[in-house]
């Protein structure tokens, strides 16, 4: 049985929520990176700050989401958003020749798993939609790299 957006009634928004517990693990990582040395000109405190309001943010989005119909150009948002945040973990790592705090789980978890949504969004709906969101997931990401520089 499908809904109105193709998908099976849960399976969207089952989805969703794999982005909040994603983000979760990754963070914990790149705490690990939090200073100027390390790339992340934060202190500990301006990142858990910054963390956790991101972090709420998600969590409301899935929720609104849910209750105003738009699972799919979240889930394609969140996508874009995880998909470019673990590639440019892989391409500091370059730059630097060596660890780039959050480049294991944006390599296990955040790039799969933003492929996976985008994979499976891209003909669940309009090609206006699912651009509109990775224009805002490109965003979205370029505006949490330029705070965390």
């Amino acid at each position: 049985m499908t809904n109105n957006t193709g998908s099976t009634p849960l399976s969207t928004l089952r989805c969703l929520w794999l982005f909040p517990l994603a983000y979760l693990l990754h963070a914990i990582e790149e705490y690990r990176g939090v200073g100027a040395l390390r790339g992340i000109n934060l202190s500990p405190t301006e990142f858990l700050v910054l963390s956790s309001a991101a972090w709420l943010l998600m969590l409301t989005g899935i929720v609104l989401s849910k209750r105003y119909r738009f699972r799919l150009l979240f889930g394609v948002c969140l996508g874009t958003v995880f998909l470019l945040n673990g590639i440019s973990h892989i391409l500091n790592c370059i730059v630097i020749k060596g660890y780039d705090a959050g480049a294991i789980s944006g390599t296990v978890i955040l790039i799969p798993l933003g492929t996976a949504i985008l994979i499976s969004s891209r003909n669940k709906m309009s090609r206006l939609r699912y651009g509109a969101g990775i224009a805002l997931g490109t965003v979205i990401q370029a505006i949490a790299t330029i705070i965390a520089l």
